[in-house]
């Protein structure tokens, strides 16, 4: 994670970037469950973050009375149960 940055009493923020990376072939099943091993080869490639990554900006806040996100800019749904579950999950 990069640095955390605390914009006043109670609010921090932080920002990171990461690579995307793209699935070119992307194996379905798998072999041995227990084991992890996939059933067919994949082949996958990560761009360099010097040219195309994912950013993401992190606030959190005592007076803040719900979580919101925004993608793109634009604010999003947040009624996705595995979206709550991970919000959830990582803030305590």
């Amino acid at each position: 994670m990069d640095h955390i940055t605390k914009i006043n009493d109670g609010l921090y923020m932080t920002t990171t970037k990461a690579p995307v990376n793209i699935a070119v072939v992307k194996y379905w099943g798998k072999t041995n469950e227990d084991l992890i091993i996939p059933a067919n080869d994949s082949l996958s490639l990560t761009l360099s973050t010097e040219h195309l990554c994912a950013t993401t900006t992190v606030a959190v806040g005592k007076k803040f009375r719900e979580d919101r996100i925004w993608l793109n800019g634009k604010e999003e749904s947040m009624r996705s149960a595995r979206l709550q579950n991970c919000l959830h999950e990582n803030s305590e």
